[in-house]
């Protein structure tokens, strides 16, 4: 993971104004936990971190880099949402490796029989089977 920087990030909603200079770094490798009231903005800073929403205002830096012009595919972030964002006829492991398999296997890959004797998925799939044990441990 890169470092992360937020500078000067302001953010409303019509006339309600919801973020107003919020400024963070976060460093390689750091744990950061945004905690506040229903409401505060924690929702809306991680969709301006992640290109789903745009900020009115300062820039968000992912590695030293501005990114405020990237679409969200570009950023290589990933969120989950609070609210029913899981599957839930999916395990734990199955709703975490999710991700990794649209980015890593082809469309063929993921085919339901014919994916998993595709050339390459064994040996993809074995890597986001030891990526979500990690993970989750």
């Amino acid at each position: 993971m890169a470092g992360i920087s937020l500078r000067g990030i302001a953010k409303s909603f019509r006339d309600t104004p919801v973020l107003q200079g919020v400024s963070l770094d976060i460093a390689q490798g750091e744990f950061l936990t945004l905690v506040g009231p229903s409401g505060c903005g924690k929702t809306t800073i991680l969709r301006i971190l992640a290109g789903l929403e745009t900020q009115d205002a300062g820039d968000v830096v992912i590695d030293g880099a501005v990114v405020d012009d990237l679409p969200p595919k570009a950023r290589d972030i990933a969120m989950v949402f609070q609210s029913y964002a899981l599957y839930p006829y999916m395990t734990v492991a199955e709703n975490i490796g999710l991700p990794l398999e649209m980015r890593r296997l082809s469309a063929a890959q993921r085919l339901p029989l014919v994916g998993r004797i595709m050339p390459g998925a064994a040996t993809a799939r074995a890597g986001i089977a030891a990526d979500v044990t990690a993970v989750a441990e």
